[in-house]
């Protein structure tokens, strides 16, 4: 199949058999996957999870703070639908799930070019020779508190040339790098298989972050977090067992469970 032509359903559910989906959902266009997600609880109460709500194109796509992602064609967007509790995880797991997908598409990404130079930044983008590769946003449905919506935007075939120019020097995609098309539906079948390979360590008690830091983009750099109101900063030192990103302030070693990252250098 030429890698330029849409996923069709019938290529979905091909995959529903080789990963721990039970349920796909799929849109020509819509407006947001995680939109979409959130709704099937309202819609949908049946809904069978993890459900996976792919679109081959998102018109209003989000970030963290209020971001757009900028989706083309020959990228991939979508939404996975989590139940914390089927899956053997805590609400206080929660945070987690944001890098352990950092995780997995850093290890799908490395499957594809084992050479090059990727890296996670906390706490929910992946980096790709030092340019935003993926962006992923996680969030709880207001009707739900242990259901999780985990959104991912991955570039894999749209190249960066054809991006609005404020973008151009700051995101990459796969074939940017290889200078060639690759499979999104193989792409997305090892993320998946990846990702459920290390929620189930998580649920087992594993220490599934413990390479976490090998890849890190921050440490050791001076970070400004927009946490609320107010912007901490301090040298990045990592995170610790539970996601948190540590932070030596002048204050003090203080511990970050969600923000935006503003700055770092």
């Amino acid at each position: 199949m030429p890698e330029h032509e849409p996923l069709t359903p019938d290529d979905l559910q091909e995959i529903v058999s080789q990963t721990f989906l039970r349920e796909v959902q799929h849109f020509e266009e819509t407006g947001s996957t995680n939109t979409e997600a959130i709704e099937s609880l309202t819609t949908i109460p049946a809904t069978e999870t993890p459900a996976l709500f792919y679109a081959e194109s998102q018109t209003a796509g989000r970030g963290r703070g209020g971001n757009i992602w900028w989706s083309q064609p020959g990228s991939l967007t979508f939404s996975l639908l989590v139940d914390m509790s089927e899956l053997g995880l805590t609400p206080e797991q929660q945070p987690q799930l944001s890098l352990l997908t950092g995780l997995a598409l850093l290890q799908t990404g490395q499957t594809v070019l084992p050479r090059a130079d990727f890296a996670v930044k906390w706490p929910n983008d992946v980096y790709l020779d030092g340019r935003k590769l993926a962006g992923i946003l996680t969030e709880v449905p207001p009707q739900s508190n242990h259901h999780a919506v985990i959104g991912v935007g991955l570039n894999v075939n749209n190249e960066f040339r054809n991006a609005p120019a404020e973008l151009q020097q700051t995101g990459i995609s796969l074939t940017d790098l290889s200078g060639q098309s690759h499979s999104r539906l193989g792409i997305l079948k090892t993320f998946l298989q990846h990702l459920d390979e290390l929620l189930l360590k998580l649920s087992q008690g594993e220490k599934v972050l413990e390479k976490w830091p090998d890849y890190c983009l921050l440490s050791g750099k001076t970070v400004t977090i927009q946490a609320g109101p107010n912007n901490i900063i301090g040298t990045c030192q990592g995170i610790d067992e539970s996601g948190a990103l540590l932070l030596n302030t002048n204050t003090g070693t203080q511990r970050i469970l969600g923000g935006v990252v503003v700055s770092w250098e």
